[in-house]
């Protein structure tokens, strides 16, 4: 039986596993802490415990528990399965190569490193790869006077991006001390410094190739032999794959995005299947079919539809015209935004708090949604690869129809075309397009996971807009260890529960519930007192950091 098995081997599972083996966490401790902290660990063993009164107790609850927290962290059996492939981040650096993408969207603090904040920047700096790192324009030091901003936003413009925008709102910029945190680094830069994470956590050999069929939560499992002291007490969860191998852990924490249907139109049929197919889709196959790859090389006329207004869509858009594709249409029903990042700046900026104290203090699940998809609104593109559609659309291999929707599309299976119509009306849309790629994205829909039917069954909780009404904990319910990341924890997370940086803030909720549900496994129960007081003094930051050094004595 395992302590933690992950379902999920993206970045939120890489999140929550190196969380689970980091001792000093920088959400808990600051700078100075860690090094003091580092500077114990290296000499305990040239030091002598000596009793001194009240400082005795005090040492106790700081350095021994240290030490045996770091020995619990290490010590977690932890297990993750990934439907994917049998390593960490394999659907994630597939989709990357299957795009083309060289740089990713988010900047240089979003990573799944819980130590440091600048760790993925650090590693970059002293790797000497700072040059493979691309500024993030229109983020930092782009001040605007008093005047101008009231007339930018009496005209109701966007400040900073494309389009209009509710009237009194105004953009927030980026301090230019931060200037060093707004580059993006490149993929390269990133699954390295992933690949150090998992080296440094030892987390090499934890993920296995497997997709899971179902997760029951129950006492009355004949197939494990457990401790008589819990047998009748404590409830555990049995997670069935679909080769038929039954796991039981004490703790399950779900791992997997979006965890919805891909968003489409209609179902396409089979023969439909080899002239479209979703984005999602991409990582399993070739980018450009056999037919249009031939076609290209005899030089032939070529035409695709790409539709989705997201950066995904440019993406492809990209890859498409990059690969020799004629013509791409990109069709999207809304207006073209333009952002840097998937959420407005003001929820990642200097009042980002004021933004997330807001949504964490909704009144109801139904008011944090709505705030929810206000603040992602849909798929934008970042202004840096908006400048290469620009280049396409001057070279008249691209163009770009906003307000724009398929009303009737047919597959000629003779011709090995699709016939489309649009609303309204493309000119000079060809009668035969190729291909059409849907990058129209994952709706989380909680209610769609098959293997939650036991759980749903049991446990029923709420749901709302496809994302289930969690604990504070990211828990399934106050009594069931399920733990969510990822976007499906956007009622608690917030905005940027999808991105690298929810991906953290989420793994510091779990790890902290999970301390707490294996308390519970310990013999004594998890009762000692001096561990529920060091516990309670690191959650509010309220540790003295010279506490340790009492009761102790250099020796040489």
């Amino acid at each position: 039986m395992h302590d933690i098995l992950i379902i999920g081997a993206g970045p939120a599972g890489l999140a929550v596993a190196a969380r689970l083996r980091e001792p000093t966490p920088s959400a808990v401790f600051t700078d100075a802490e860690h090094n003091r902290y580092q500077w114990i660990q290296k000499h305990s063993g040239r030091m002598n415990l000596r009793p001194r009164g009240h400082g005795a107790q005090r040492s106790k609850c700081s350095s021994v528990n240290n030490a045996r927290n770091n020995d619990t962290t290490s010590s977690l059996d932890i297990k993750v399965l990934d439907s994917s492939g049998p390593g960490w981040l394999h659907s994630w650096m597939a989709n990357f190569a299957a795009l083309g993408i060289s740089h990713l969207r988010s900047p240089m603090f979003f990573h799944p490193c819980p130590r440091d904040r600048d760790g993925l920047l650090a590693f970059a700096q002293e790797k000497g790869r700072c040059g493979e790192c691309v500024e993030i324009a229109n983020c930092v030091g782009k001040s605007m006077s008093k005047h101008r901003r009231k007339k930018k936003v009496a005209r109701g413009l966007e400040i900073g991006t494309v389009g209009r925008r509710d009237k009194g709102a105004a953009a927030l910029e980026i301090d230019e001390r931060d200037r060093k945190d707004y580059f993006t680094p490149s993929a390269g830069i990133f699954g390295d410094y992933c690949a150090d994470v998992v080296g440094r956590y030892g987390l090499e050999d934890l993920v296995e190739e497997a997709q899971v069929a179902s997760i029951d939560f129950g006492s009355d499992y004949e197939q494990v032999n457990l401790h008589h002291e819990y047998e009748a007490a404590q409830r555990i969860f049995k997670v069935t794959t679909t080769d038929g191998i039954i796991r039981f852990a004490k703790v399950v924490v779900l791992a997997i995005g979006a965890g919805g249907k891909p968003n489409m139109p209609r179902e396409l049929t089979a023969a439909e299947k080899e002239g479209a197919c979703h984005s999602t889709q991409l990582p399993k196959q070739v980018f450009l079919a056999p037919r249009m790859m031939q076609k290209i090389l005899k030089r032939a006329p070529t035409a695709v539809m790409v539709v989705g207004g997201g950066l995904t869509a440019a993406q492809i858009a990209n890859q498409c015209i990059e690969n020799g594709v004629s013509h791409v249409f990109m069709v999207m029903r809304s207006a073209l935004k333009l952002k840097p990042f998937d959420i407005d700046l003001d929820w990642m900026g200097k009042f980002q708090n004021v933004q997330k104290a807001t949504f964490w203090s909704a009144d109801s699940d139904e008011e944090r949604l709505e705030m929810l998809l206000k603040a992602r609104n849909g798929g934008s593109i970042p202004p840096r690869y908006f400048k290469k559609l620009q280049a396409h659309v001057a070279n008249r291999s691209l163009s770009i129809h906003i307000h724009t929707t398929v009303v009737n599309q047919t597959w000629d299976e003779q011709r090995k075309s699709w016939n489309i119509e649009t609303d309204p009306p493309i000119v000079n849309l060809p009668r035969e397009i190729d291909y059409v790629y849907y990058a129209t994205g994952v709706r989380p829909d909680a209610d769609c996971l098959p293997f939650l039917s036991p759980l749903r069954e049991k446990f029923p909780i709420e749901i709302k807009g496809g994302l289930p009404c969690l604990t504070q904990d990211l828990a399934w319910a106050k009594d069931v260890p399920l733990f969510v990341a990822g976007r499906l924890a956007g009622l608690r997370i917030g905005p940027d529960c999808g991105n690298l940086e929810g991906a953290r803030a989420g793994a510091e909720r779990i790890s902290w519930a999970v301390e707490d549900v294996l308390e519970g496994w310990r013999p004594d129960g998890g009762k000692d007192a001096d561990d529920e007081y060091h516990r309670l003094c690191q959650r509010v930051g309220s540790v003295n950091m010279y506490e340790s050094l009492d009761g102790f004595e250099y020796r040489d």
